[in-house]
């Protein structure tokens, strides 16, 4: 069994490692979903590798985590301690970070309608999360209410950085020359969500519905959503956890949902029982819009591909042309959701003239 740990982790000493920090003995290991299921003398745990620029965010997910048990609305998965109060430990090859494991199955949300379990969910995280503030160490990276524009104008200098890359590469690659082609679109489209939220009234309108909630999951999708027996959806998978309004989470949601089915069913459905659990202000549908507009998805890629290379050579046309199909998808959802608000919920939102 040790060489199958060594395979899956590159930690020939892997148990000696949980020993030395959490002192619980390993019994078996299994992956499953990302993280390796850790049977031990205490119980089952997730062990999830983590990079070490993300302490401190696992630090603010351990601060939110103890926040929110205690008002006991839901489960959330807090980051288990070394003996030494620490948060991340460092095996041999990797650093890892040690968290309870969530028993359950992952379903496909487009055969069954789960939407109402996964909203109520997420309608009771954003409650739980009100009046949550972070220590000191956390405030500023990890904050981003009140912060959009300013984030959206650093992404849109990230895009010409990345322009310039692929303009001077003398060799150009499949790639360079796609994201050439297409840098026009992305800027457009970076250039309306900025002048769209200016026209709501900018950041000052995003703080006014912190009273909504102060953290966002910001990743949720079905491989994140586990289901106990009792029929409850638990969350998972928290490192890409920042302090923000819940219509940044509700977007997020909405969109995958849409990219999901091509449907505006979901989208209605998750609106519709999100309001039962936590009822919007009308500027919240127009702050969810916004997001909509901004591709963070194609910004995402194109920081993988340019920024930190993760991406092979081999796979980067392709990875960056997946990203703009889902961007064009999203054209239909940009078009029809304002009218969905109107017909459903009578909010009246400002349009965006192209689209139409």
């Amino acid at each position: 069994m040790t060489e199958k740990w060594t395979e899956w982790t590159g930690e020939p000493r892997l148990p000696e490692v949980l020993w030395h920090h959490y002192g619980i003995r390993l019994k078996d290991a299994h992956p499953s979903g990302g993280v390796l299921r850790l049977e031990t003398d205490q119980g089952v745990f997730a062990l999830k590798r983590v990079q070490e620029s993300d302490a401190l965010r696992w630090h603010l997910v351990k601060e939110l985590g103890d926040y929110i048990s205690e008002t006991g609305l839901i489960q959330f998965p807090v980051p288990v301690l070394t003996e030494r109060d620490g948060i991340m430990v460092s095996g041999h090859q990797r650093r890892y970070v040690l968290l309870p494991w969530i028993k359950g199955k992952v379903y496909d949300l487009r055969t069954e309608n789960r939407w109402p379990q996964v909203v109520r969910t997420l309608a009771r995280f954003h409650s739980a999360s009100k009046g949550f503030s972070p220590s000191r160490g956390m405030v500023g990276r990890w904050v981003h209410t009140g912060k959009w524009k300013n984030i959206w104008e650093n992404l849109n200098r990230q895009i010409q950085m990345f322009k310039l890359t692929a303009d001077l590469n003398h060799e150009p690659e499949p790639v360079d020359r796609l994201w050439l082609k297409q840098s026009a679109f992305a800027e457009g489209m970076v250039e309306t969500a900025i002048q769209y939220l200016e026209k709501l009234g900018g950041d000052q309108v995003v703080l006014s519905t912190r009273k909504g909630g102060e953290a966002c999951h910001c990743n949720l999708h079905r491989r994140n959503l586990v289901w106990d027996e009792t029929g409850e959806v638990h969350f998972i998978d928290w490192n890409r956890l920042v302090l923000d309004v819940r219509s940044r989470d509700l977007a997020r949601l909405v969109l995958y949902a849409y990219g999901r089915t091509g449907s505006l069913e979901p989208v209605e459905n998750i609106l519709k029982n999100y309001r039962k659990f936590a009822p919007l202000e009308e500027e919240e549908y127009s702050l969810i819009y916004a997001q909509l507009l901004f591709p963070h998805r194609l910004l995402r890629t194109l920081s993988r591909i340019y920024r930190e290379q993760k991406v092979p050579s081999h796979l980067t046309k392709n990875d960056l042309s997946n990203s703009l199909a889902q961007e064009a998808k999203k054209e239909g959802l940009l078009r029809e959701y304002p009218k969905l608000v109107e017909r459903e919920f009578g909010v009246t939102m400002n349009r965006v003239d192209w689209l139409s």
